[in-house]
């Protein structure tokens, strides 16, 4: 353990069941946090160190010292990798997670960080360096004065292009995007309608696995073409959404949609929202596939469509398109939003690298 004063003190959580036995308490800091996306919730990370991730646990939990509350989590482990083999810290979730961010109380995030940083340094010898990619620019772990003894690097990162949606109620049923796009959509709509018969399904508790196969189906057959496989075919990647899934649709976070022509499955959209509470609701788009024998019908333009219509009806602030600048992302009226990789090192750890 170690102390941040009198006020808080850090725990570390160094195994599975560790970390399992805080999920309640994660998940009501997580609530608390306005700031907070899905991707931080226990019910994204918990499967995805179950089946994606590789190392040693070394999450550090910060209670109050006298409350006991939960003031913060920050899910971290170690990981060897190079040449070198430079033992690095790196935020659970890395490489399929598109925000990552520790998790502190609403107006604690120094303190918090503070004693995160005490217990790091208490241990500089197991670990080289922190990583963390994926930082919004109001993140604490970029704008935090440091201790004595550490140094800090922050790169710009891959941008997050978001299309705000703050202006869309203007106009019922007005896609907020473009007018060339939304003329786009207005055609891909009635060359569908010309094709046959349309639908679009939304998962419910009972749908989402088989929504969640006919995802991975499509978006491996539209990554065949590029000679490619997608990004669900990693070690542990599906099974970790197949986990991940039912319990964010039961949280209300999940927005898996498949649109069917005549009965059958042409493409498929995997997004997440914020909770209703959040202060900047916004809505995200994270996976999307589709049959290449239906291109030219544009399924995947009439899935963005309708959920970007459904965000707003929900009264999302902003519907996210997250990490990467492809082209297609700026048609739909997206802007950039910058993000950093932050890389901390501690003297004494660096000496002993």
């Amino acid at each position: 353990m170690a102390m941040a004063g009198d006020r808080l003190r850090a725990s570390w959580l160094a195994t599975t069941a560790a970390l399992e036995a805080v999920r309640q308490e994660w998940e009501q800091l997580w609530v608390t946090c306005p700031q907070a996306t899905p991707f931080q919730s226990p019910r994204w990370l918990l499967p995805w160190w179950k089946h994606i991730g590789r190392g040693t646990l070394a999450t550090i939990a910060v209670r109050d010292s006298g409350s006991g509350d939960l003031i913060g989590l920050v899910p971290l482990y170690i990981f060897s990798a190079g040449a070198a083999c430079r033992r690095q810290l790196l935020p659970i979730g890395a490489a399929t997670t598109d925000v990552l961010e520790p998790l502190f109380r609403p107006g604690r995030e120094h303190e918090a960080l503070a004693c995160v940083l005490a217990a790091l340094g208490a241990r500089d010898g197991d670990w080289d360096v922190l990583d963390w990619p994926q930082v919004p620019g109001a993140s604490a772990l970029v704008n935090m004065p440091l201790p004595a003894g550490w140094q800090r690097e922050v790169v710009a990162g891959e941008p997050s292009p978001a299309l705000a949606l703050a202006l869309a109620a203007t106009g019922a049923g007005r896609l907020p995007v473009p007018a060339a796009m939304a003329q786009n959509v207005r055609t891909a709509r009635a060359r569908l309608a010309r094709a046959g018969a349309w639908t679009i399904e939304r998962a419910d508790a009972d749908s989402t696995p088989r929504l969640l196969d006919d995802l991975a189906r499509l978006h491996e057959q539209r990554w065949a073409l590029r000679g490619g496989t997608g990004v669900l075919n990693g070690p542990g990647v599906f099974a970790a959404h197949r986990e991940a899934a039912p319990r964010l649709h039961a949280a209300g976070l999940l927005r898996l949609y498949a649109l069917r022509l005549d009965g059958t499955a042409i493409a498929a959209l995997y997004c997440l929202a914020d909770p209703a509470p959040a202060r900047e609701r916004r809505w995200y788009y994270y996976l999307g596939g589709f049959d290449p024998r239906h291109a030219c019908l544009s399924p995947g333009t009439v899935l963005i469509a309708h959920a970007i219509e459904e965000a707003v009806r929900e009264g999302a602030r902003a519907f996210d398109f997250l990490r990467g600048g492809e082209t297609y992302k700026y048609h739909w009226g997206a802007v950039d939003q910058p993000m950093y990789t932050v890389r901390l090192t501690h003297a004494r750890a660096m000496h002993s690298a």
